[in-house]
């Protein structure tokens, strides 16, 4: 028996479509023959080699640029994704502004509050708009990523669940108030999605300068001893996750973060 997902008709338009996490997402969607838009903010050109290899291989995606501080951007982008696919199946936002690294209460004031800027706030206008839409299609999922920094401290990574926990009350209330207009919203806890090993990892990273190269070190070691299945995760299966939330098979399923982390909060 093989189960298979179902979506409503349209395209997924697909926020942060050239980091791991949203790349493995746009694959399985378009390999699942969903059509599916993707975004980048700077990644032009990675965004460029992904369209080309999966239209090449017979799927139907699109590329636009996109910033989520700019409400006319956002605008442009779902109405990209209706021309594209006939109408919007599902928003989904699967990654997120560089997160500052080193403890909470030292980082930088200015720092902090661009982050939050660009991340929670950013993912507000999004959900919004994808409220505004689906009140008026008849429904529809909006699958956000979040992190496991939630629900298990991470050293030297405070500002992300800084953030990310006003996203998960912003998933929880739209869950709730939009429930009436058939509106489902869920998030995806993300903790270590790489396609490189641990030391690999960090020598990738090795012209990050000091103290937050040393910071990124210690988050990784700390992530590697304490995840249960002991391995990242890669992109393609993160994408599993954030595509089943955003079918019609998770159609009993609202205001849940799920965690997405190899066993690391237990």
């Amino acid at each position: 028996m093989v189960l298979t997902l179902s979506f409503k008709k349209g395209a997924a338009l697909v926020s942060g479509g050239t980091g791991r996490v949203g790349e493995g997402t746009v694959r399985r969607l378009a390999e699942g023959g969903v059509p599916v838009v993707f975004t980048y903010r700077s990644g032009r050109d990675r965004a460029a080699e992904i369209e080309d290899e999966l239209q090449g291989a017979g799927h139907r995606v699109c590329a636009v640029e996109l910033d989520l501080s700019d409400d006319a951007s956002i605008e442009a982008a779902f109405a990209a994704t209706r021309d594209f696919g006939g109408g919007i199946a599902a928003v989904i936002s699967a990654g997120g502004p560089m997160v500052p690294f080193g403890r909470l209460a030292d980082l930088p004031t200015d720092r902090l509050e661009t982050f939050v800027r660009q991340d929670a706030m950013g993912i507000f206008r999004l959900v919004s708009r994808a409220v505004a839409e689906f009140r008026e299609t008849g429904g529809g999922p909006i699958v956000v990523c979040t992190t496991i920094a939630n629900f298990r401290v991470v050293d030297f990574d405070g500002a992300s669940p800084f953030s990310k926990g006003a996203i998960e009350a912003l998933i929880r209330q739209v869950a709730a108030e939009e429930a009436g207009h058939d509106i489902r919203c869920n998030g995806v806890a993300v903790s270590w999605v790489n396609d490189l090993d641990p030391d690999a990892q960090i020598a990738a990273m090795a012209q990050v300068p000091e103290p937050e190269f040393s910071h990124i070190v210690s988050i990784v070691r700390q992530i590697e001893a304490q995840t249960r299945l002991q391995r990242p995760a890669r992109g393609e299966e993160a994408g599993d996750l954030f595509a089943f939330l955003a079918s019609d098979q998770a159609r009993y399923v609202s205001g849940q973060t799920i965690g997405f982390d190899g066993g690391f909060s237990l």
